[in-house]
């Protein structure tokens, strides 16, 4: 290496372009430094350990990428699971300061860096950016069970609108896997899944129906091959074309704020009424938004 690599404080080996940063120090010495110039590295701050054998600039931002690189390469060919491989995911989970991995062979915790021995099929596995990390849906049933009841509501919201998961899946997974930790978690998700309420708010509007009596619709109905819109609404009356929704930043996340109102015009466009309530509507003016959805189905069905 020449000197003013050597001196370069930005300088990180080559195999750490392909990882968003993450890199050894047994690659940093491969790559021409001395171990005193490792050791200085880390000791003045100007290197970081992510977590394991995992190490990066310290100006370099955390995030839950640089927790999978650096797990993959302290125990190369193990899998990013449980709630870190939701965050890769991107799904509603929290981040419990640990990265969990699955491994085939005896690992000791090393820091935040903890391993798992679950069964994993290569089914459940895919490779995302160079790591093997659990599919969407093998992360959604181990979340499910392994979250606290409310965790798991906020999960079940998520996984439920973007169709990831379904009531049989999760029983057909508890059947199958007799004793394993959450599946009685599991079990109420499937039993939640299949009442259609995928919220508490989804929830609590249907109990606010059922109340009334207000008959004739179906719960998180999928409108494509009906309207050839690619949506699925909380609540649908399919006579009159009404669409009644819940906004809940879980469910629909407020990365799909536009998202969702480019799907509510589509709706319009395709001859629906849309209503539209927050979590405040149904539990403080319980009694107007009855009133209004009634209101609106009257109309609907007089002028049809």
């Amino acid at each position: 290496m020449d000197m003013a690599r050597a001196v370069d404080p930005t300088w990180t080996p080559p195999a750490a372009a392909a990882r968003r940063g993450v890199f050894t120090r047994a690659e940093a010495l491969a790559a021409g430094l001395t171990e005193d110039q490792v050791r200085h590295r880390i000791e003045s701050g100007v290197w970081r350990r992510v977590c394991g054998a995992g190490l990066v600039l310290a100006t370099t931002p955390p995030g839950p990428w640089l927790d999978a690189h650096a797990a993959v390469v302290t125990w190369p060919g193990a899998t990013l699971a449980l709630t870190s491989a939701a965050l890769v995911h991107g799904m509603p989970v929290p981040d419990d300061g640990r990265v969990h991995v699955v491994v085939t062979g005896p690992r000791a915790r090393r820091g935040r860096l903890v391993p798992h021995r679950h069964a994993l099929t290569a089914a459940d596995r895919i490779v995302l950016a160079g790591v093997d990390v659990t599919g969407r849906a093998r992360t959604a049933v181990d979340c499910l069970g392994w979250l606290s009841r409310d965790g798991a509501a906020r999960l079940l919201a998520w996984v439920g609108t973007r169709r990831i998961l379904g009531a049989d899946d999760l029983d057909g997974w508890v059947r199958t896997h007799p004793g394993h930790r959450g599946n009685a978690q599991r079990t109420w998700c499937a039993e939640r899944l299949r009442s259609g309420a995928l919220s508490v708010a989804e929830e609590r509007l249907q109990d606010l129906l059922r109340g009334a009596g207000v008959a004739g619709w179906t719960a998180n109905a999928p409108l494509l091959d009906t309207l050839g819109v690619p949506a699925v609404v909380d609540v649908w009356f399919a006579d009159v074309r009404l669409v009644v929704e819940v906004d809940g930043r879980v469910a629909h996340g407020p990365d799909r704020f536009q998202g969702d109102r480019t799907r509510q015009n589509l709706l319009v466009r395709a001859g629906c009424t849309v209503l539209r309530y927050t979590w405040d509507d149904l539990t403080r003016r319980s009694d107007e938004v009855v009133a209004q959805i009634l209101a609106t189905l009257h109309r609907l069905r007089a002028t049809r």
